[in-house]
């Protein structure tokens, strides 16, 4: 039964992406056709245009991701398609106003006209696909969640404080996931437990007995979604070697080469010199607003960490009143609803305009475009003793964006900024950090991307630590896996 739902899903994604794209396809021609009529016929113009459209949609998709519905939220599918829409369409625009400009042929353009009628068209294109694109998500969300129902999830872990976050995030999925029980990893009917669920989550056991449960759950058919430890995500950029007959995980020492290092100097301070240029109209807005709400420093600068542990001064749009500290002296980072921040700066920080001056620093060199999210000197201290694996992050100089601020939050907790840091420390790439750089623009569509700390409860069952009443008499119907080691009861 689980295969033949899978398989439908896997048929009803397939055919919505076909429809989704065909109708972007239809749209973007249908409309520009009006005016190029080139398009319709089997001319040089038509064929490579077609074609450079097709490229640009295959290759936008692998950066910001499919139609995945159920896969999910319907504002990430949206904002993702809806960028994925842009680029292709501009490009393909752009390219087609080049092929149409041909000062020998009375019938073409005689210069690169950008801004004529093909432009409205062309808007008019983007609003169709927008608006295909609202009705095909929603028809779509509607009817795949009709037809597969919130699975019901056990939480397999070492304590309720744990059970509580990830209980959170599972929470942020509601209409994929359900948490229905939350058991201790020793619990004597854990087992049998696991029989009676879809999907299992395994966060905060042990090694051993992880292992233990992987092997259960495997040999069950069971979903499984592992909490990533450090191990974890050391072997993610392992490859596989066969010495012999013997099968092998590969992990090599991570690092630049030196090209790579060339050449990711060279991207950082021609983007960074870009940068400046393009944004100055708003640093010079946004400097006139600071000066004239509370008079006050314009620029903030606190000493930050980066590669190796070196220590250099963060420059960012103050945000804060002049006296912060005294204020709220024992907060170091900002919560939800900081009394700290100013009226203008709750806008800065909304549309991440407070980072630009951070440009400078990657002039500098002192930060990276791509790179692991420099920390307070504090916070690495703390974070530091309360997750050993934070020290790892310093391997790589630190960045305006990167893994972890595109999929985290500003209050992700250390333990998962850290994981998400290394796992694009471990799988570095020139091409990697080109598609993080792209990956940015959805941080600005994310209610939650500049959310402070704060209280953010979800409800949690109570973990449960001994077999339930009728666990006896279950136990007796339940199918022995051979393969399967016995779970011991941890020390």
């Amino acid at each position: 039964m689980q295969k033949k739902r899978s398989s439908a899903n896997k048929i009803l994604r397939f055919v919505y992406q076909s429809l989704f794209y065909f109708s972007l396809f239809v749209l973007f021609f249908g409309m520009l056709a009006i005016s190029n009529p080139q398009l319709l016929n089997l001319s040089r113009t038509a064929v490579t245009t077609m074609g450079v459209f097709v490229a640009c949609l295959f290759f936008f998709t692998t950066i910001y991701g499919g139609f995945d519905i159920g896969r999910n939220t319907k504002r990430t599918i949206f904002f993702n398609q809806a960028l994925i829409v842009f680029f292709t369409d501009a490009v393909t625009y752009l390219f087609l106003q080049i092929m149409n400009v041909n000062p020998s042929n009375p019938e073409a353009n005689k210069t690169l006209i950008l801004f004529g009628e093909d432009f409205l068209l062309l808007m008019a294109a983007f609003c169709f696909q927008i608006a295909t694109t609202i009705l095909l998500l929603f028809v779509g969300d509607y009817l795949y969640f009709k037809a597969n129902p919130p699975k019901q999830c056990l939480l397999i872990t070492s304590g309720q404080e744990l059970a509580q976050h990830i209980a959170e995030k599972i929470a942020s999925f509601r209409q994929r996931f359900r948490l229905s029980e939350v058991v201790h990893y020793t619990c004597p009917d854990l087992q049998e437990t696991i029989l009676d669920y879809h999907t299992i989550f395994i966060a905060g056991v042990p090694d051993t007995e992880e292992v233990q449960l992987e092997a259960f759950c495997y040999n069950q058919n069971k979903n499984i979604y592992l909490m990533a430890e450090l191990e974890d995500v050391i072997a993610s950029s392992a490859e596989s070697a066969v010495l012999d007959d013997t099968p092998f995980l590969h992990i090599a020492p991570t690092g630049m080469s030196p090209m790579q290092r060339f050449v990711k100097r060279a991207l950082d301070i021609f983007i960074s010199l870009v940068g400046l240029i393009v944004t100055s109209p708003i640093l010079l807005i946004t400097c006139a607003l600071i000066k004239l709400t509370d008079k006050g420093p314009v620029f903030f600068r606190q000493k930050r960490a980066t590669i190796d542990g070196d220590v250099f001064e963060i420059i960012k749009f103050r945000t804060m009143y002049v006296d912060a500290e005294k204020i709220q002296a024992d907060k170091l980072s900002a919560r939800k609803n900081d009394s700290r921040i100013t009226p203008v700066g709750k806008y800065l920080r909304k549309f991440r305009i407070d980072e630009l001056p951070q440009l400078i620093n990657v002039l500098r060199g002192e930060m990276s475009i791509v790179g692991p999210r420099p920390e307070m000197l504090e916070n690495v201290y703390r974070y530091t003793e309360e997750v050993p694996e934070f020290r790892y992050r310093q391997r790589m100089k630190a960045g305006l964006t990167g893994l972890a601020q595109i999929d985290g939050k500003y209050n992700t907790t250390p333990r998962d900024k850290a994981m998400l840091d290394l796992l694009y420390i471990e799988n570095f790439s020139l091409s990697y950090d080109f598609k993080l750089m792209l990956r940015t623009l959805t941080v600005f569509f994310r209610r939650d991307s500049t959310e402070g700390f704060g209280a953010k409860k979800s409800p949690c069952p109570v973990m449960r630590t001994s077999a339930r009443e009728d666990a006896a008499s279950s136990a007796e119907t339940v199918p022995q896996v051979a393969s399967a080691m016995p779970l011991e009861k941890a020390q």
